[in-house]
């Protein structure tokens, strides 16, 4: 179980001065028939008889402006990201509809209270952005007015935007179904939660998981149990504008997609010295192997692939032993753990495979046993590794899997 990672509460936003729309700090907007403002993406509010959507009459100007308040003011630049924006019908009136949005057309997503007075949107906004906002209000006699501003918002300095060191799997990838989502931050985060619903993924077929972290810097999502094979995932990361905490913000937004294939299990016996490998939970192989000597033991517990290579330059210096060795080309390399695990080719431990255990920690097998292993292994494939005196943390790698799912969901920042 991960120890020592701190929590943080949803942070609380300011309520910024209103601005109030009177006498023309929304300009008055001309006749607004069905389609002017219905053309915006969803995410307004309308409502009632004087609704932006098609069928309804135009709302036609009045020669007493209609009191609408707003935040922020027309005109306004350098706003935050995380200022609640908001549209209020004063004196009684209620408001017809609202569309927020930016230079795209998108709407950005928007509630109504109860009584028809205010509205208020429901999610922050992007840097760097033009936003236009658009409320129509209804007075008690039925006159109706559209009124219209708009304000900009601020440009963070590069020191302090969050963005994507990296993100996995790749685009179009076809993985196994160990595969996590894997989000890495440029910067540690310090507000968790905001930044964790800031990012989606969805499903086809749906299945139940959530995301969790392994870092202050890092964030993986994995379903409550393995992936069922053929689902199709689209993962969408908008994280442009989201107040990440330490003055931080979201510098960018990012998504992909990839398709789950055939479940395949890799499983480590380093008592037995055999690696027995099983697809759609039928045993295609069995293969002789080695793992690690004593004191230089293989990780142990479930891992899945981080990726693959023909040829990896393996030097002992780069994982704590030293100059024990230095070979330019080993073959078929399947890699397990950042902190240096593969299994690879080792035709100099051939006479050990399926005896003794004599590596330096990763797992070995002939060439011809590890080419064919590589050839049928995709990223996210599991591999199991029973019998050893040591245990894989979920952060060396793929090692999500480690942890059962109350552990998962104990590393998230937003509870369900």
């Amino acid at each position: 179980m991960r120890t020592g990672t701190p929590r943080h509460a949803r942070r609380t936003l300011g309520v910024a001065a209103v601005a109030t729309l009177v006498g023309g700090t929304l300009a008055a907007a001309g006749p607004v028939g069905a389609s002017s403002i219905a053309a915006a993406s969803t995410g307004a509010a309308s409502f009632g008889a004087a609704s932006f959507g098609s069928g309804h009459a135009a709302v036609e100007p009045v020669a007493t402006p209609i009191p609408l308040t707003s935040m922020p003011s027309d005109g306004a630049t350098n706003i935050r990201t995380e200022m609640p924006v908001s549209v209020t019908a004063q004196s009684g009136e209620k408001l017809a509809g609202v569309v927020l949005a930016g230079p795209d057309g998108v709407a950005v997503p928007g509630s109504l209270n109860p009584d028809g007075t205010v509205w208020t949107a429901d999610s922050h906004l992007r840097t760097h952005t033009l936003y236009t906002l658009t409320a129509a209000g209804v007075a008690a006699d039925g006159a109706q007015v559209s009124r219209t501003s708009s304000f900009t918002t601020f440009a963070p300095s590069t020191d302090k935007q969050l963005k994507f060191a990296s993100t996995a799997p790749a685009n179009g990838d076809l993985v196994g179904v160990g595969m996590p989502i894997l989000v890495q931050f440029t910067h540690p985060v310090t507000d968790r939660a905001a930044v964790e619903k800031a990012l989606k993924v969805v499903t086809d077929p749906p299945q139940a998981g959530h995301w969790s972290w392994l870092s202050d810097a890092r964030l993986d999502w994995r379903p409550a149990s393995y992936w069922q094979p053929g689902t199709k995932v689209r993962v969408s990361l908008e994280l442009d504008g989201v107040p990440a905490g330490d003055g931080k913000y979201g510098g960018g937004d990012t998504s992909f997609g990839f398709t789950v294939g055939r479940k395949q299990l890799s499983l480590v016996d380093l008592s037995r010295h055999r690696m027995t490998v099983y697809q759609n939970d039928r045993q295609v192989n069995s293969l002789p192997v080695t793992g690690g000597k004593p004191g230089a033991d293989t990780w142990g517990g479930i891992m899945a692939v981080i990726d693959k290579s023909s040829s990896v330059h393996m030097q002992s210096r780069t994982v704590g032993f030293g100059n024990e060795y230095d070979i330019p080309d080993v073959r078929w390399a399947i890699h397990l753990t950042y902190s240096g695990t593969y299994i690879h080719a080792a035709p100099w431990s051939v006479g050990s495979q399926g005896y003794a255990n004599v590596s330096h920690g990763c797992v070995g097998l002939s060439t011809d046993r590890a080419a064919w292993l590589f050839q049928n292994t995709l990223p996210g494939d599991l591999v199991q590794v029973a019998n050893s005196p040591k245990t894989v943390a979920p952060g060396n790698g793929y090692g999500d899997w480690q942890e059962n799912w109350k552990q998962w969901l104990s590393g998230s920042a937003v509870k369900s």
